[in-house]
């Protein structure tokens, strides 16, 4: 069954919203953008460019966007191209998303839609939640029976990674039964989620589907619920900033974080092979491994998951 002109146009407002191209270049073609403006990254780049060398896909991105946007390194298109298809050969779902969307957008290269396609479909295939999030609201923009499942189907798949668009997303599309049945207990959990992790927009919501929960007969579950969305929104979330600290310690992060794998190294013992650690040679040597869980470049950047 196809959505109606209504329903539709929510599916749209959420991908005007996440897929605005000026949002989109600052918030997810260069995570870092600004960053380096009022404080020297020269140590942290110099880093980056490395362990970019060495092998480090995502490193490679970031030099990139460096690049791309003259954020850390001085401005080159040229630069910012060859790191990024470094990241690509190197298989960094970071650098295929980052350069699907230069391609789509014609931004560093020459608008191709079709190569556009190939790489999301390539950071898709490595489980990379931004580009799942994105195929999903396209499948669902289309509007048809088997689009609509899909497109469900991969929002469910990027939510599970906590990105918070698409939980917001589902939660949005659990709340209204648009595309899928109605849910508002899934839909008030999500939005509970998203209220701990600071995202205002899920707050009027939440409102909204506790005033809804309330008005449903059989009160245990739904007072349960409303309580637990009631906490959570006068839960205080206090964020400290500070530019010079911010800035050097999120990039120094992700330069340790890569270094600690001992893949990118070519200096290290046990292999000499690029982008190959010690461990896989089957010799004696200590490896230090980043973290469980902390792949994306996004999640390295802020700390946060989303």
């Amino acid at each position: 069954m196809k959505l109606s002109l209504l329903c539709s146009g929510i599916i749209l407002a959420l991908a005007s919203v996440s897929f605005n191209p000026v949002a989109a270049e600052t918030a997810m073609t260069n995570p870092i953008a600004g960053s380096c403006e009022e404080v020297s990254c020269e140590k942290e780049m110099r880093q980056l460019v490395r362990l970019a060398r060495g092998g480090s896909g995502d490193a490679a991105a970031i030099v990139g966007m460096a690049y791309a946007s003259g954020d850390g390194l001085e401005q080159n298109d040229k630069e910012a191209e060859r790191y990024l298809r470094i990241g690509v050969r190197y298989n960094s779902p970071v650098a295929m998303y980052i350069l699907s969307d230069w391609y789509l957008n014609g931004h560093i290269v020459e608008q191709d839609i079709n190569e556009s396609v190939r790489l999301l479909d390539l950071a898709i295939r490595a489980e990379y939640a931004p580009a799942i999030y994105k195929r999903a609201i396209q499948l669902l923009s289309i509007n048809q029976p088997d689009t609509i499942a899909e497109g469900i189907e991969l929002l469910e798949q990027a939510a599970d990674q906590n990105l918070m668009s698409a939980m917001f997303a589902l939660a949005r599309l659990k709340h209204t039964g648009v595309g899928t049945e109605q849910d508002l207990y899934g839909a008030a959990e999500l939005y509970r989620q998203l209220m701990m992790a600071g995202h205002t927009d899920s707050r009027h919501h939440a409102r909204q589907i506790s005033r809804e929960l309330a008005e449903l007969e059989g009160t245990n579950n739904s007072d349960e619920m409303i309580a637990r969305l009631q906490e959570a929104e006068g839960m205080e979330r206090i964020s400290v900033v500070g530019t010079r600290m911010n800035v050097h310690g999120r990039l120094d992060n992700i330069a340790r974080r890569l270094a600690a794998t001992g893949r990118y190294d070519t200096r290290s013992i046990g292999s000499r092979i690029r982008g190959v650690s010690c461990e896989d040679t089957g010799t004696n040597c200590g490896v230090t491994r980043p973290e469980a869980g902390q792949g994306s470049l996004n999640e390295v950047l802020t700390g946060v998951v989303e």
